[in-house]
């Protein structure tokens, strides 16, 4: 969904391509008191705390608005 989010908005290739990449094969573990779980894998979104995070939830939310304001037009 991102990718279609970034190509809808007029990134270049480059970069829909960079994030296709960077959100394959990634994993995470859980860690509670001396529990550690095995790894499961994470393929969607990013990361918390990542520096990416706000910027890309914005994309997320102006396509929500894009769609909200075209549905409110046709109403009028």
């Amino acid at each position: 969904m991102l990718t279609s989010i970034l190509s809808y908005f007029g990134f270049a290739n480059c970069i829909v391509d960079f994030f296709s990449d960077y959100l394959i094969g990634r994993s995470t573990q859980y860690f509670w008191n001396s529990f550690l779980s095995g790894a499961c894998d994470a393929d969607v979104g990013m990361g918390q705390g990542s520096a990416l995070s706000p910027i890309l939830s914005a994309l997320y939310i102006a396509s929500l608005i894009c769609i909200f304001e075209h549905r409110a037009q046709a109403l009028r």
